[in-house]
Parts: structure tokens; sequence; C-alpha cells
């Protein structure tokens, strides 16, 4: 098991900002694209996010391709959304890659390129210690994560 332990802030910190980490985004692992342009982003963990999203900084920085649309419902309401194929890297946890995953871009606060949402976070146990201003996540077995097709049975993919 590995466990990863929020760095040791102002107790405030959690309860103004959130818990937020570190994140390395790039082209999916799998297939012949170029593996080596990847960006170092803040990620928002937000446990009431559906799924994770990219900024569109983010997006250009690394130069991903577009493969869908979607619509988000997010506060205010809902909003066209293009998606992208991403790799999503953990470095400073040492959790196992997401070799590939489908992200949609928003605009998000500024203080953020990505929103960790629950499909990532299913992964992990999330702990939120808020007396303490603290928070970890712990990831069981660290195996690189490729989410399914849409319409495949998540339950067979990969076996």
């Amino acid at each position: 098991m590995r466990i990863y332990h929020s760095p040791r802030r102002d107790p405030r910190d959690l309860q103004l900002y959130g818990p937020r980490l570190k994140i390395k985004i790039g082209h999916p692992l799998l297939g012949p694209v170029n593996k080596s342009r990847f960006t170092t982003a803040d990620a928002l963990i937000d446990t009431g996010a559906q799924r994770t999203i990219l900024a569109p900084e983010a997006i250009q920085k690394v130069g991903l391709s577009k493969i869908d649309e979607t619509t988000l419902i997010r506060v205010g309401g809902e909003v066209k959304a293009e998606v992208y194929a991403a790799s999503l890297q953990f470095p400073l946890s040492g959790f196992g890659a997401i070799e590939m995953i489908a992200v949609p871009c928003s605009e998000l606060p500024p203080l953020f390129r990505c929103l960790i949402g629950r499909d990532v976070l299913s992964r992990w146990i999330f702990t939120y210690d808020g007396p303490v201003g603290a928070w970890e996540l712990r990831e069981e077995g660290g195996r690189p994560w490729v989410e399914p097709p849409e319409g495949m049975d998540p339950d067979i993919w990969g076996e």
C-alpha cells in the first residue's frame, strides 16, 4: 500500500484552498504518440466532481487530441465541453499512472489546471482531516489504469 500525506502547511490552508497536489499531464501512454510532452500542474481534489477535468491551458500546452464532446453539469447549469485523451501521473506520491483517460476541458479557477473527480478518486482511499488541516491518499494496488471504452463493461475490461 502506498500512502501520500498532504504537505504540512498552515491548518487553515486546507479550508481555504482545499486538498491539492502536483500532477503530470501528457499524451496517452498507449500507442505511438509523443510521450515526452508532459506538463506539471496543480490539481484540486474535488469529491463533488463526477469526472476529472482539465483547463484549456493544460490541454494546449501538451497538445492533446480531441476525441469527443460532452455536456458537463456544474454549478450554474450545463456547459458543452470538448473531451481529450490524456494520461495522468502523480510524481510526488509514487501512485500508478493512469495510462489513458478521457477528460473534458473546461475553465477552472486560476489556482488549478485540473480537478480530480470521482473517476480518479475511485482508485484511492481519501481521508480529509479538517481539525488538523491535513489529508491523505492511499493506493492499494498501484497498477496502471486505463479507462474502459464507452459502453464497455468495466468488470471485464483488462481481464
